[in-house]
């Protein structure tokens, strides 16, 4: 019976780890991938975290991993399968174990969204792509298709511009939802053309004949665009299928925060943290302080129960 099962390790789940162990709270981190960090590992460099001026993503990740494990914080690779959350026992099944716990931070973070049209299952990892820093090597001096508004899909555009011949920016309105920092610095970029008021209706990234078809909401008209490549950022999706019959989601399917100065979801002793969260700022120090708070909030839950 541990103390405290953190569920998932990206900048929310390692900074509860990190404030769990020197709490010296028992505490196991679960994690599915064979590395800890979450979205983080997809960001090529991050700039507005405090400390440093920027820092690749990779690489801020295994700081904040080495940083929990220096503290103690034990650090398992293994899928959760099944999940029951009762508050003063909390099981987590994998394949391999079955871990209790008295408290619980749920930190499983949030996942792309798929536009869900015609060749985007078909070319997913064949031109399809949902990570810039991942995939923009493979695109030297080629053309490539953004889709989306915000700041993933604006810092993403301009990374792929270091490899890129060109980057089409396509959004479905007539103004960017980036920080205008960073729509600065898209509009100044000779290798980014914007195509406003667009939405892409298909995909097709065969050998012969490589295109995104798009369709223009104000005009009506549909145009085919020559891509090598098409990069999607439209948001993300929550990761809720082990939990969502068990702790309140909103209708996005985030977890419902239960009190304004409080991670503490409806069931007592279970703790929200990261990008699973209701929130109007998802941003990488934003899910830490949320890791922080969520390992305070459980450190007293357990005092007080104990």
């Amino acid at each position: 019976m541990y103390d405290l099962i953190i569920l998932g390790g990206g900048p929310a789940g390692l900074s509860a780890g990190i404030y769990a162990a020197r709490y010296k709270l028992d505490t196991i981190l679960l994690e599915k991938e064979y590395f800890s960090g979450g979205q983080v590992l997809n960001t090529w460099v991050v700039e507005n975290y405090p400390g440093f001026k920027e820092i690749k993503g990779d690489e801020l990740a295994k700081r904040m991993e080495e940083q929990a494990e220096h503290f103690g914080l034990e650090i398992k690779q293994e899928t959760v399968k099944e999940v029951t959350l009762k508050g003063e026992e909390n099981i987590f099944k994998t394949a391999k174990n079955e871990y209790k716990a008295k408290t619980a931070i749920i930190a499983t973070g949030s996942k792309p969204r798929m536009l869900n049209i015609p060749g985007e299952k078909e070319f997913y990892g064949k031109g399809v792509s949902y990570c810039g820093t991942c995939d923009a090597p493979f695109y030297k001096d080629k053309v490539v298709a953004v889709i989306g508004g915000g700041n993933t899909a604006v810092d993403e555009a301009l990374y792929l511009t270091k490899y890129t011949k060109k980057v089409y920016l396509i959004h479905r309105r007539d103004e960017l939802r980036a920080d205008k920092i960073l729509q600065d610095k898209a509009f100044e970029n000779p290798k980014i053309e914007l195509i406003w008021n667009s939405v892409a209706k298909e995909i097709d990234l065969g050998e012969d004949d490589k295109h995104v078809f798009i369709h223009n909401k104000k005009t009506e008209q549909d145009k085919k665009l020559a891509v090598d490549g098409v990069f999607v950022f439209i948001g993300y999706k929550p990761n809720n299928e082990l939990f969502k019959d068990q702790v309140e989601l909103n209708q996005y399917g985030f977890i419902r925060k239960q009190k304004m100065n409080s991670l503490e979801t409806n069931i007592p002793g279970v703790f929200a943290a990261g990008d699973i969260l209701e929130k109007e700022l998802r941003q990488i120090v934003i899910a830490a302080g949320d890791g922080a708070k969520a390992a305070f909030e459980a450190n007293e839950y357990i005092t007080k129960h104990n």
